[in-house]
């Protein structure tokens, strides 16, 4: 789709050449110090070929989501200015951003407590080349891309499923986008340094059972439909609490995780690329953790991705215990890879009942400027026609982040 408005031109390209012209670009900002701009750029060119990042070519989708699958996937967007010399088809270029269009689930004030698929765009890669800055260039963009979204949200026609489109974003840069109607919603991060201490202290060491097992590259169908059940779970606690606010969250899918594991084992290759990865780990019950291993040369961390706890059949007791094994799991990962701290979201991992004695024995255990740091990734969100204080972002935590 191209809008025009008088010489800037806003556009949803898929053409490989200009989608590597923009990754190229924006290395410059972003490519880590251990790879060249062509690593990264090739980087990129894997994570939009991941299975979320192709959900638009997704049979299930297609099925699911029969008029609306298109809009599923990466999506890349170039700002062009034509008072520039058009001398090939990025000489024009002169900003670029990028979506992740993926499947959420809302509850209304209209839904009568039913929860409702519904389109996401997380933004993402927000960049002016940089002798084209100071002309807003970017502000220009936002402001398009929004236009493009309510746009789809407003035509005639066009399913539920695009009726309320929930666009959010991780901002690097404050709260600059509060101005395109992006209102903030902060997570803390915890960076936990004292493993030794969560290791022995608190789990009590490394602790196996027999039913016990790793969680592979590709996840797991049945811990993906428990997260499902969970969420759902919360969506409609949520629902109870405050029934005339917008509920939004993410739907759990294993893709999600895939991303991260692809970006880790892509930088890990450079880095450590003699060693064994694993991604998670799953107890019988079925509670389990996933995490990403983050891989810089100064700094290297484990995230938690997703800290899932069984709460139906067992008492606070014996969820704390889950707790101690999956942490240690994680712990264990860490070490194994030299990694000096574990990182993860509130969200995730410190609002839980079963969450508080962890949280309490940090306080004892670590510095407290490690502990409800604010958050370098700046949740924000915007849905058309619903007022900012009427949005609840259910369990927006590191998975969601693009």
């Amino acid at each position: 789709m191209i809008s025009n408005n008088d010489n800037l031109v806003f556009e949803q390209v898929t053409d490989p050449e200009i989608i590597r012209f923009t990754h190229l670009a924006n290395a410059s900002s972003w490519q880590p110090e251990f790879m060249s701009r062509e690593d990264y750029a090739i980087r990129e060119r894997i994570l939009g070929s991941t299975d979320i990042s192709t959900k638009h070519k997704d049979v299930e989708m297609q099925k699911r989501f029969a008029e609306a699958s298109e809009h599923l996937g990466i999506k890349y967007y170039v700002l062009r200015d034509l008072n520039l010399p058009a001398s090939s088809k990025t000489s024009q270029i002169v900003s670029s951003c990028e979506t992740l269009n993926r499947v959420g689930w809302s509850i209304t004030p209209h839904s009568q407590g039913e929860a409702v698929p519904v389109l996401t765009a997380c933004i993402g890669g927000v960049f002016t080349i940089p002798e084209h800055r100071g002309k807003k260039y970017a502000a220009e963009m936002i402001t398009r891309l929004n236009q493009f979204f309510d746009g789809l949200s407003s035509t005639a026609g066009n399913s539920g499923f695009l009726k309320n489109i929930v666009i959010f974003l991780y901002s690097e840069v404050g709260e600059y986008y509060s101005k395109f109607g992006y209102v903030s919603r902060p997570v803390p991060l915890h960076s936990v340094k004292n493993l030794d201490a969560v290791l022995d202290s608190y789990c009590g060491g490394l602790q196996v059972g027999p039913n016990d097992r790793d969680i592979g590259f590709d996840g797991c169908r049945e811990l993906e439909e428990f997260e499902k059940r969970s969420s759902l779970k919360s969506l409609k606690e949520q629902h109870a609490r405050n029934p005339d606010s917008f509920k939004f969250a993410l739907e759990p899918s294993n893709d999600n995780f895939k991303l991260f594991h692809e970006r880790s084992l892509y930088q890990k290759k450079f880095l450590d690329p003699g060693s064994t990865a694993r991604f998670g780990y799953a107890l019988a019950n079925g509670s389990h953790i996933v995490w990403h291993l983050n891989y810089w040369p100064h700094e290297r961390s484990l995230y938690i991705l997703k800290l899932q706890i069984n709460e139906d059949t067992e008492n606070a007791e014996d969820q704390e215990k889950d707790l101690k094994k999956l942490l240690a799991q994680a712990v264990h990962e860490a070490k194994e890879h030299n990694v000096k701290s574990l990182q993860f979201w509130d969200t995730e991992l410190g609002q839980q009942e079963w969450a508080k004695p962890f949280l309490g024995f940090l306080q004892q255990a670590e510095e407290p400027s490690n502990l409800y740091q604010e958050n370098p990734s700046r949740s924000a969100i915007r849905i058309a026609n619903v007022a900012p204080e009427k949005i609840l972002w259910v369990n927006n935590a590191k998975f969601c982040w693009f």
